[in-house]
């Protein structure tokens, strides 16, 4: 007697525990976004990201710093990541001049997918905001952010910690919209 051919049914047990453990994961990410409490959905800085300012750019009559982690404790600051040849970038430059003289923020740059000589030009035919700038190498910085699209603005409190982005190119909309809460969270302490 041979035995009957085994069929593969869903289990019903497996399908219920799968869809469950998804909505609390669901839940926790909204969660995390609006509370930033759970750590390992917060974006981190590299501790290896030691990058060096781009060569000709001048930032107040000096040559511009690089980035590095510990840049980013000491004031409320703001990470744009951009590039040279990102036509958003382009259309929020104006605003990236306006916030760089505005007190109580650093404005630092991360030139994406760009080179030191495409991003170097830019800035100084077009002005450089940035207290800081670097171009990325080896995605460093967008590995450890999650980092995808540009430009986006990434807002951090005084010893560092990640705040909020801001998806897309800073508008006047958008900076009252995203950006000025997001400022104003960077301001209290961490809870």
């Amino acid at each position: 007697m041979s035995k009957p051919p085994v069929t593969a049914r869903p289990s019903r047990r497996i399908f219920t525990g799968s869809l469950l453990l998804g909505v609390p994961a669901l839940g926790a990410f909204g969660y995390a976004a609006q509370t930033g409490r759970i750590d390992v959905l917060t974006p981190l800085l590299p501790e290896n990201g030691d990058l060096p300012g781009i060569p000709g750019v001048l930032h107040e009559g000096k040559p511009v710093e690089g980035l590095s982690r510990s840049a980013f404790v000491g004031g409320v600051t703001l990470l744009n990541v951009w590039a040279s040849w990102c036509p958003q970038c382009r259309i929020e430059h104006p605003e990236l001049m306006k916030l760089a003289g505005r007190p109580g923020i650093r404005l630092f740059g991360l030139a994406a997918d760009d080179t030191e000589a495409n991003a170097g030009a830019y800035l100084r035919e077009y002005g450089n905001p940035f207290s800081r700038v670097a171009v990325e190498r080896g995605r460093i910085y967008q590995k450890a952010l999650k980092h995808r699209g540009i430009p986006q603005t990434y807002v951090f409190r005084a010893d560092g910690s990640f705040v909020d982005k801001v998806t897309g190119e800073l508008t006047p909309q958008n900076i009252a919209a995203r950006l000025e809460p997001a400022l104003e969270k960077a301001a209290l302490p961490n809870a």
